[in-house]
Parts: structure tokens; C-alpha cells; sequence
């Protein structure tokens, strides 16, 4: 029961918090400021003649003694006016003093395999859409060599193209890496920054609390431990919320510079991407930062929550709060001192907790941090985490406990309480509707979020796992991955949806009867999928937009029996069990009490926005449509998952196995077996209700159902959903991914 008064408060707290106007008007300026910086040069190039870039011309050296690549390579760059590639016989004159980031030198050679093999050597701070195209440029004349060799296996191309045709060599600048130490300081001014409004915000709502004398109330229903532990947990799950927003923004800002490069409307766009700027060390690093900054912040937490019990007024929560931030600024700069060099003091004081959280992610991006040390710090920190809690309830109770308030003034003027009992019910049921459009909107945007980054790290680890599991091949062992990812990228939304699921009365269990229903509607929804994909694929075909996106993506082209089942269990099982457990348990839940046309149409939305493409987001709106309505009338979750598993299995099967003659004769009777079947009883259903319309009473009810403006005022008053800041970040989101990915395939 405790437990669940905790969970309350820590709901009712990051709701308070997220729904703020404030937080609401920061984040927007972060969206627009995010948005701005990383299409800086896209917009700069709106405003600027082509004359204006002829400072930024890049001159490409190449020495190709054989010209396997110098014609090639100037073809590359010989639309950009900016660019001039020219042949060298002396490459190795250049050194690094004469390096800057607007020359990029090029060796090509013919490696023992009688293919071409390149190094490239530049600067820290060259731009990256050079360094790329001239690695695709190699790539494409590698596989052009391999192509033209007729007495090749399948097997040895695989292992040839696998191996790296670009070496690639960065010249550091005189100061280091530029991209480390920005992310050096550009990290510990973002740490600095989120504690200083994590211990604010503690400080200040246990004052008012204190001052209010409500928190004396809730310590009789929980103890001070499991108090403090919800606020501050409070706090970092609104961090967390601002973290997850702005990886939000910075795909925003990210898809909108492809969609600028995608259009090439502007010759000077940056090729900046997700791709570019993530490698393993900034993925770890990231983590690294992560835990220790949650863990540390945790600590802080309670350590705050004693100082301000301590106070009697919010000034001196204030003065409390400035002691601890001045603790932290003093951290910083010995940080600052000590991290240059690898002092056996900076080692000791890295392990202490508190400090830990600038020294090991500083030392790490420095490359001055090794395991041993990371591993010891987060041990400690983690003891101290509940040792503490321990010390820190009685102390945080006694002062709470012992305040006696000093002379206040009478506070007048307090706000009259409407009346109406309506308008009262009315605020209340918009009030709830603002709290599920946050709910879904956080939801879908973790989704996302987790599919994107999720991707990127398989795709970024893949090789180094690859290299060291050898008894599988690398497809294979993406495939693997890419399912762990697509369950924990839904799975985890789900959670979150799934602790706002209004808890239902139990309705009697009809057993027999619940089964037959379920039946039914999983026979009938057969033929209406097929009748829909019909119409789909049609109007598809007639509109000219949409793409195959599985043939675009070559999913079906692996080969082996390992992979056949990975594909059908990533294409066929996992979306019958989770997109249906997210949208027609989790999104459908949170929106029954809201309408079942609301719902319905809602839920469609959501379920065909997550497909993110357009020849799968007509079909998967009309699908969901049918799926909500089987949800709300079987109140079962099987009957849509298996109807899920049997169009995407379908599917599946029709392209693993198109050459196998037999087999698809046999698979091709079967299915249009189940489609008499289910056209059949679905007219006798038809029939039926028919029937029962007959008498006036049905008929009256099923106009009352169907009356437009009840319908249009419930569509009305629900729209309060929508009117969320969370649910705008994921309109935004959805649309600029979709947009991007679109083009994309379009290209592909």
C-alpha cells in the first residue's frame, strides 16, 4: 500500500513538473535552438550567393600511380565548385604542420588481392561529406573490380567485401581533438546545469511543503526515508524526461538537415547525420556520463532534502541549495586542475563520490580513464547511495517535526471555488485528458527514441561483435540484434503505458461463449484484411507514391535457415505480440473511457504513425481500425495478435518461398479457403444484425449511436488530449522522421 502512495507522488510530481508553462516555454526555446545550431550552415546558405563560399575551397591530393581512382574521384567533385582534386607523386612531402582542414590527402593502391586499397589522411575539422563521398567513391569502384572477376564465389565476395577499403588517418589539432574537448566541456557545463535545477527544485518543494505543513500529513501515511527517496526520484525522472526530449529535438534537428541534403536545393548543406557524429567511445561516454550523473544526482538529492528540512522559509532553502551548488562548482575546477594529467591524486579523488561524476566521464573522453577505475568509483558510489538514506531519515524527520513557524501574515485572498458542479466535472475530465496526452506522447516518443539510437549502436558495435562470435555470420547476428532491439524499443514505452491503465471491474468470465466470440471475429477479419490490402495496394499503384519497403531494404535477401527464422520471427511474431500489447492494450486502454470512436481512430493513428512510411501507413490506419473495434468488442488481446501474425505471416511466407512451386499452389488454396470462410460467416453476421434491426427499439438505439452530433461533441471535448506540450514534441517528431525516411526510400 506504501509503495503505491510513493508512486503517486512521484506521478503527481514529474506530471506537476513536465506541465509546467515554464518547462513548457524552456523546451520550446530548446527545439528552436537545437533546431537552429545544427542546420546553422543550412540556413546560412539560404541567405548567401555562391560567391561568398569560395574561402571554403578543399583541394584533394591523390597519388595513383596506376589511376585506379583519380578520374573516378574527380567525377565525384566535379559539380561542387568548391572543391579541386589534383594528382601527386609526393604525398609523403606533407607533414602534419602543413595539413589544415581544407586539404585531404589520398593514397590509392592495389592491395595483394589485386583490389583497390586507400588511405586518407586530414585534418581534426574537415568537413565530413568530402571524407564520405570519397569513401563511397572507393567502395563502389572496389565492388565494380570484384563484379568484373567471373571466378568468384558468393562466399569469397562476401569475405572480400568485408574487408576495409578506406584506411582513414585524423590529424589531431594543436590543441587536440576539437570534438573531445568540446564534448568535454560542452558535458560538464550540461551536468552543472541539470543538478543546479534537480537540488532547486528539491529545495524548494520541500520548503513549500514545510511551510504549507502538508508534508506533516504525508509522513503519517509513509516514513521520511520513503519520502525522500519520491522526491528525489521525482526530480530524476524529470530529468530523465528532459534528457529523452532532447534527443527528441536533436533528431528533429537532424531529420530536417536530411530532408535539406535529401532536396539539394542548397549545394553547401553540411552532411551532418546521427551517423557521423556517434561512434562507440561517444556512445560510451554517453553512458558513462548517464549513470554516473543519475546516481550522483540521487545522492545530492537526499543530501538537499536534509539541508532544506532544515530551513524556515524558502530564502534559506535557497542559501541551502547555493551551499551545495558552490560544493560542486569547487568540484568543477579541481576537476578543471587535476584532469590534464594523470596524477596518482586525480585517481584517488576520481573514486569519491560526488567528485566522480566529473572526473571519470572527463577522463574518459580524455582517454586518461581505464575499467578498473569506473568499475570502483560506481561500486563506492553505489553504497553510498543507501547508506546515505539510512543517515540521512532521522535527521530529515527531526526537522520537519521541529519547526515551529515564525509569525505569518494572514494570506487573503484566496480564489473562489466555482459552483457549477458541471464546470467543475469539466475541468477535472480536461485536467485528466491533458495527463494522456502526455502519457502517449512520452510513449511514442520513447519508442522512436529507442528504435533510432538503438539501431545506431547495433550498427556502430556490429563489427567488433562480429569479430568475436565467429560461429554465426554477420547478417545473422544483426538480424539477432535488431529483434532485441525492436522488443526493448516497445517494450519499455509499454511499461510506461501500462501504469496509467485505469484498473477495470472484473466481468464475469463466460468461458465458452468468450471463445466462440474471439472465433468469430479472428474469421472474419481475414477477408476484411485482404479486402483492405486489395484496396490499398490499388490506390497505392494509381497515386504512384509509397515504396516496397522491404524490397527497398533487401530484407528478404539473406539466405540460410537461421535466417529464415529470424526474419519470421522479426517480421511475423514480435509485432503480433508487442505493437499489439503497445497499441491495443496500452494506447487502447488509456483511451477506452474516452469514446470507442475516439479510440478507434486515435489508436489507428498511432499504430500506423509507428510504421513511419507511407505505403505502410495507409495499410496499417485501416488495419488498426479493424483491430481496435475486435479489441473493444472481444475485450481480448489474442484474437488482434493473431490476426497481426497472420497477415504479417502471410507475407513472409509469400516472399521466402515465391519459388517453390508446389508449396505456394498448396499456401494459395489455403488462403483463399480462410477468405470464403470468414466472407461466409461475415455475411451471416451481416445478416443477423440485419435482423435485429427490425425491431424499432434496435433501430432507435443504433441511431442514438450513430448520431453525428454526439459523435462531433465527444470528438470535441476529447481533443483536450491532443492540447499537450509532450503530445506537440511527438506530432513533430513523427512528421520530420516520416518526411526524412520517405526521402530516403524514395532514393534508394
Amino acid at each position: 500500500m506504501k509503495s503505491n502512495k510513493i508512486v503517486a507522488i512521484i506521478k503527481n510530481d514529474v506530471e506537476r513538473s513536465i506541465k509546467n508553462k515554464w518547462f513548457v516555454i524552456l523546451n520550446l526555446l530548446l527545439l528552436i535552438v537545437t533546431i537552429v545550431v545544427l542546420n546553422f550552415n543550412n540556413i546560412k546558405s539560404m541567405f548567401k550567393d555562391e560567391e561568398n563560399y569560395a574561402d571554403d575551397s578543399v583541394t584533394i591530393y591523390v597519388q595513383d600511380a596506376q589511376n585506379l581512382a583519380y578520374e573516378q574521384i574527380v567525377q565525384a567533385f566535379i559539380n561542387d565548385i568548391n572543391v579541386d582534386v589534383e594528382k601527386t607523386d609526393n604525398i609523403q612531402n606533407y607533414n602534419n604542420e602543413q595539413l589544415d582542414a581544407n586539404i585531404i590527402l589520398i593514397d590509392v593502391q592495389p592491395d595483394d588481392t589485386e583490389y583497390i586499397k586507400a588511405s586518407i589522411m586530414f585534418k581534426d575539422g574537415t568537413d565530413n561529406k568530402y571524407i564520405n563521398l570519397i569513401e563511397s567513391t572507393l567502395n563502389s569502384i572496389k565492388d565494380r573490380m570484384i563484379s568484373e572477376n567471373k571466378n568468384l564465389t558468393l562466399q569469397e565476395i562476401e569475405q572480400i567485401k568485408q574487408q576495409a577499403t578506406v584506411e582513414m588517418t585524423v590529424i589531431a589539432n594543436e590543441h587536440g581533438n576539437t570534438s573531445q574537448n568540446g564534448l568535454y566541456i560542452i558535458s560538464n557545463y550540461l551536468i552543472f546545469f541539470i543538478l543546479l535545477l534537480c537540488l532547486s527544485k528539491i529545495a524548494n518543494t520541500i520548503s513549500q511543503e514545510k511551510m504549507s505543513k502538508s508534508i506533516e500529513y504525508i509522513l503519517t501515511s509513509i516514513t521520511a526515508k520513503q519520502y525522500i527517496i519520491s522526491k528525489v526520484l521525482s526530480v530524476c525522472l524529470t530529468v530523465l524526461v528532459q534528457f529523452i526530449f532532447m534527443l527528441a529535438y536533436i533528431v528533429i534537428a537532424l531529420m530536417i538537415s536530411g530532408i535539406f541534403s535529401i532536396n539539394g536545393n542548397y549545394t553547401y548543406t553540411n552532411d551532418i547525420s546521427i551517423g557521423n557524429i556517434i561512434n562507440s567511445d561517444v556512445i560510451i561516454y554517453f553512458l558513462i556520463t548517464l549513470v554516473f550523473m543519475c546516481l550522483t544526482v540521487f545522492l545530492q538529492g537526499v543530501i538537499q532534502c536534509v539541508m532544506s528540512a532544515k530551513t524556515t522559509s524558502i530564502q534559506e532553502a535557497g542559501n541551502a541549495t547555493f551551499l551545495l551548488i558552490t560544493i560542486n562548482l569547487v568540484l568543477y575546477m579541481v576537476v578543471n586542475a587535476f584532469s590534464a594529467g594523470s596524477h596518482i591524486l586525480t585517481y584517488i579523488i576520481s573514486v569519491i563520490p560526488l567528485a566522480s561524476m566529473y572526473f571519470i566521464p572527463s577522463m574518459f573522453i580524455l582517454g586518461q580513464a581505464n575499467w578498473v577505475q569506473i568499475v570502483i568509483a560506481l561500486v563506492i558510489l553505489l553504497a553510498s547511495i543507501p547508506l546515505s538514506l539510512i543517515l540521512a531519515q532521522k535527521p530529515f524527520k527531526n526537522a520537519i517535526l521541529d519547526f515551529s513557524p515564525k509569525k505569518n501574515k494572514r494570506i487573503d485572498g484566496i480564489e473562489k471555488i466555482l459552483s457549477t458542479r458541471e464546470y467543475q466535472e469539466r475541468m477535472i475530465e480536461r485536467k485528466s485528458s491533458g495527463k494522456i496526452g502526455l502519457v502517449i506522447g512520452m510513449a511514442v516518443i520513447l519508442l522512436l527514441i529507442l528504435q533510432i539510437f538503438g539501431g545506431i549502436i547495433v550498427s556502430v558495435f556490429l563489427d567488433s561483435i562480429s569479430s568475436s562470435i565467429t560461429f554465426i555470420s554477420q547478417s545473422n547476428i544483426y538480424l539477432i540484434l535488431s529483434c532485441i532491439v525492436f522488443v526493448i524499443s516497445i517494450y519499455i514505452p509499454y511499461l510506461l503505458l501500462k501504469s496509467y491503465i485505469p484498473k477495470e471491474e472484473k466481468k464475469e468470465n463466460k468461458g465458452k461463449e468468450d471463445i466462440i466470440k474471439c472465433i468469430k471475429y479472428i474469421i472474419i477479419g481475414i477477408p476484411i484484411i485482404s479486402v483492405i490490402q486489395m484496396i490499398c495496394s490499388f490506390a497505392i499503384e494509381k497515386m504512384g507514391v509509397g515504396v516496397d519497403v522491404t524490397e527497398t531494404l533487401g530484407l528478404f535477401n539473406y539466405t540460410g535457415k537461421l535466417s529464415t527464422v529470424l526474419i519470421f520471427l522479426q517480421v511475423a511474431i514480435l509485432p503480433a505480440i508487442f505493437e499489439e500489447l503497445f497499441v491495443r492494450k496500452g494506447i487502447v486502454g488509456i483511451l477506452k473511457k474516452k469514446g470507442a470512436i475516439f479510440t478507434v481512430i486515435v489508436s489507428s493513428l498511432i499504430f500506423a504513425t509507428i510504421h513511419m512510411n507511407l505505403s505502410q501507413f495507409i495499410f496499417a490506419f485501416l488495419v488498426g481500425i479493424l483491430f481496435a473495434i475486435i479489441r473493444l468488442k472481444t475485450n481480448r488481446m489474442y484474437p488482434t495478435m493473431i490476426l497481426h501474425f497472420i497477415n504479417n505471416g502471410f507475407a513472409v511466407v509469400e516472399a521466402l518461398f515465391y519459388d517453390h512451386m508446389i508449396f505456394m499452389q498448396i499456401f494459395t488454396y489455403f488462403n483463399i479457403l480462410l477468405n470464403a470462410v470468414g466472407f461466409c460467416l461475415l455475411i451471416y453476421m451481416a445478416y443477423n444484425k440485419f435482423m435485429e434491426l427490425k425491431d424499432k427499439d434496435s433501430i432507435q438505439k443504433f441511431k442514438e449511436q450513430l448520431d453525428y452530433r454526439k459523435i462531433k461533441l465527444n470528438i470535441v471535448e476529447n481533443m483536450f488530449v491532443f492540447k499537450d506540450y509532450t503530445f506537440l514534441v511527438t506530432v513533430i517528431l513523427s512528421a520530420t522522421l516520416f518526411i526524412a525516411i520517405e526521402k530516403v526510400l524514395s532514393i534508394m
